[in-house]
């Protein structure tokens, strides 16, 4: 899904979290480590933040490195990694949209 609504952010991604293997499939995003998913955009000026409202009610918001803040998420999610999931699917998005607009 990510490859192919995202391409530049995805390739971009790839090039640097895997740069001598590529991925071979999109599948493997789905159990790839959290923590270097935030390093890396971390280091791309794109931050997610997700926070418990209550139990069962999580939400997300993703900061740009200018200070431009999106979110939080439309809806809550019950768990941290389905909004984490969330999270980084609109990083993504996020993200090409910054790649497409610095080219």
């Amino acid at each position: 899904m990510v490859q192919f609504l995202y391409p530049i952010a995805f390739k971009r991604f790839t090039d640097i979290m895997f740069p001598n293997v590529g991925v071979i499939s999109v599948s493997t995003l789905e159990f790839y480590d959290m923590k270097k998913l935030y390093q890396f955009f971390d280091k791309e000026g794109v931050y997610l933040t997700t926070e418990m409202y209550k139990p069962n009610s999580w939400s997300f918001t993703v900061s740009l490195y200018n200070g431009i803040v999106f979110g939080p998420g439309q809806e809550s999610k019950t768990t941290r990694d389905e909004i984490e999931c969330e999270g980084f699917l609109e990083c993504f998005k996020i993200m090409e949209k910054l790649l497409r607009e610095s080219k």
